[in-house]
Protein backbone atom coordinates (compact mmCIF):
# COMPACT_ATOMS: atom_id res chain seq x y z
CA UNK A 1 0.00 0.00 0.00
CA UNK A 2 1.25 3.52 -0.72
CA UNK A 3 1.59 6.19 1.55
CA UNK A 4 -0.93 9.08 1.43
CA UNK A 5 2.22 11.17 -0.30
CA UNK A 6 2.96 8.62 -2.47
CA UNK A 7 -1.01 8.82 -3.69
CA UNK A 8 -1.04 12.98 -3.88
CA UNK A 9 1.92 12.52 -5.97
CA UNK A 10 0.74 9.66 -8.66
CA UNK A 11 -2.32 12.07 -8.86
CA UNK A 12 -4.53 9.34 -7.26
CA UNK A 13 -5.20 12.63 -4.35
CA UNK A 14 -5.02 16.02 -6.41
CA UNK A 15 -4.31 18.71 -4.11
CA UNK A 16 -4.20 20.81 -7.41
CA UNK A 17 -4.49 20.88 -10.99
CA UNK A 18 -1.51 22.70 -12.43
CA UNK A 19 -1.21 22.72 -16.40
CA UNK A 20 1.96 23.21 -18.39
CA UNK A 21 2.06 27.16 -19.68
CA UNK A 22 3.13 27.85 -22.67
CA UNK A 23 6.10 29.97 -22.69
CA UNK A 24 7.39 29.10 -19.44
CA UNK A 25 10.97 27.50 -18.65
CA UNK A 26 9.45 23.88 -17.90
CA UNK A 27 7.55 23.98 -21.14
CA UNK A 28 10.87 25.38 -23.10
CA UNK A 29 12.80 22.74 -21.83
CA UNK A 30 10.48 19.94 -22.22
CA UNK A 31 10.48 21.69 -26.34
CA UNK A 32 13.84 20.95 -26.49
CA UNK A 33 13.82 17.67 -24.65
CA UNK A 34 12.06 16.18 -27.76
CA UNK A 35 13.39 18.58 -30.37
CA UNK A 36 17.11 16.78 -29.20
CA UNK A 37 15.84 13.12 -29.01
CA UNK A 38 13.92 12.85 -32.41
CA UNK A 39 17.28 14.72 -33.87
CA UNK A 40 19.63 12.20 -32.27
CA UNK A 41 17.29 9.31 -33.39
CA UNK A 42 17.57 10.20 -36.53
CA UNK A 43 21.27 10.10 -36.59
CA UNK A 44 20.72 6.41 -35.15
CA UNK A 45 21.17 2.61 -36.71
CA UNK A 46 18.37 0.66 -35.73
CA UNK A 47 20.36 -1.11 -32.95
CA UNK A 48 21.67 2.13 -31.27
CA UNK A 49 18.04 3.40 -31.60
CA UNK A 50 16.95 0.39 -29.43
CA UNK A 51 19.83 0.97 -26.83
CA UNK A 52 18.57 4.54 -26.49
CA UNK A 53 15.40 3.52 -26.10
CA UNK A 54 16.27 1.15 -22.97
CA UNK A 55 17.98 4.23 -21.82
CA UNK A 56 15.71 6.50 -21.83
CA UNK A 57 12.94 4.08 -20.11
CA UNK A 58 15.41 3.43 -17.48
CA UNK A 59 16.90 6.94 -17.04
CA UNK A 60 12.58 7.57 -17.15
CA UNK A 61 12.06 5.22 -14.17
CA UNK A 62 14.88 6.14 -12.04
CA UNK A 63 14.01 10.17 -12.24
CA UNK A 64 10.62 9.07 -11.43
CA UNK A 65 12.32 7.05 -8.74
CA UNK A 66 14.08 10.32 -7.74
CA UNK A 67 10.82 12.74 -7.79
CA UNK A 68 9.11 10.10 -5.39
CA UNK A 69 11.93 10.70 -2.70
CA UNK A 70 12.22 14.67 -3.30
CA UNK A 71 8.67 14.91 -3.14
CA UNK A 72 7.91 12.74 0.15
CA UNK A 73 10.98 14.02 1.78
CA UNK A 74 9.91 17.74 0.98
CA UNK A 75 6.81 17.16 1.84
CA UNK A 76 7.72 15.51 5.73
CA UNK A 77 9.67 19.24 6.15
CA UNK A 78 6.51 21.19 6.35
CA UNK A 79 5.67 19.73 9.36
CA UNK A 80 9.06 19.33 11.16
CA UNK A 81 9.06 23.16 10.31
CA UNK A 82 5.79 23.24 12.32
CA UNK A 83 7.21 21.26 15.30
CA UNK A 84 10.18 23.18 15.79
CA UNK A 85 8.73 26.43 15.12
CA UNK A 86 5.82 25.27 17.73
CA UNK A 87 8.58 24.11 20.47
CA UNK A 88 10.79 27.01 19.90
CA UNK A 89 8.34 29.91 20.35
CA UNK A 90 8.55 29.65 24.58
CA UNK A 91 11.89 30.82 23.65
CA UNK A 92 10.03 34.15 22.08
CA UNK A 93 7.16 34.22 24.36
CA UNK A 94 9.15 33.29 27.99
CA UNK A 95 12.06 36.28 28.73
CA UNK A 96 15.26 34.37 29.57
CA UNK A 97 16.20 35.50 33.46
CA UNK A 98 20.33 35.65 33.53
Amino acid sequence: MRSIIEEIYYGNIMPTDRDVVKGDEYAHLLHLLSRNSTELEETLTEAQKEVFEKYDDCYAEISDANEVTAFTIGFKIGPRLVVEAISDAREITEPKMN
